[in-house]
């Protein structure tokens, strides 16, 4: 009875394109929209993941736009944070982009402490620990924002290297022992914050043979 009134007050609805879903579906998402998940199986930038350099590319979900863009625009404003879990076990367990890459240590961006206090959680790290979860990878929470700066959805292209200048920095050294990082975010769209997170690290990291990579749940294109 509990269960009942629960979806029938608060109905279990997909992720993206919010249709009620019925009791037997499996997961949070409608067929027609899992459909089109098993499309997004490599980066829409490049068609293909690799190390992030100077052009990054990414492990990417879906495109930033459509229903894409309003799911993951619901997670961090809405506060929608069973998302972190579905996004983590279409990653790993859907797609299985983890099994393509090794990586040693799960790596979120951070958001600055104002930003963090008025939305209560930081929706990279959420992310990152339900990736933990699932493949035993551990979660190093050492990047920071050394500053606050202008959210980058408020700044214009050329705006948004300057806005990020110089705001990331490390906590400590943490990667002793490891050869291979994941950055882990929400979007990414010109690159400007996951280059500002490889500079900070590479700053402090003395070894140059550290691998990073990238995984978010949207990229633009």
């Amino acid at each position: 009875m509990k269960d009942f009134l629960k979806q029938l007050i608060f109905p279990n609805k997909c992720i993206l394109c919010r249709t009620i879903l019925n009791d037997q579906t499996v997961g949070h998402l409608c067929d027609a929209c899992y459909s089109l998940v098993l499309r997004h199986d490599v980066c829409h930038k490049w068609g293909m993941p690799y190390q992030a350099s100077e052009n990054d590319c990414v492990y990417a979900l879906f495109p930033y736009n459509n229903q894409y863009r309003k799911a993951v625009l619901r997670w961090k404003y809405r506060g929608i944070r069973k998302y972190a879990k579905i996004y983590a076990n279409l990653l790993v367990n859907d797609l299985c982009f983890l099994n393509q890459i090794n990586i040693d240590a799960l790596v979120p961006v951070p958001l600055s402490a104002s930003r963090q206090r008025k939305r209560g959680f930081n929706q990279a790290l959420d992310l990152a620990n339900e990736i933990s979860k699932l493949t035993d990878i551990p979660v190093y929470d050492i990047l920071k924002r050394s500053r606050n700066t202008k959210p980058q959805s408020k700044c214009s292209k050329k705006e948004r290297l300057q806005n990020l200048k110089g705001s990331m920095s490390l906590k400590d050294k943490a990667f002793k022992e490891i050869s291979s990082i994941a950055l882990v975010d929400d979007i990414y769209t010109t690159g400007a914050t996951i280059r500002e997170c490889i500079r900070a690290i590479q700053e402090k990291q003395s070894s140059s043979k550290l691998t990073i990579y990238v995984i978010v749940v949207c990229i633009g294109v």
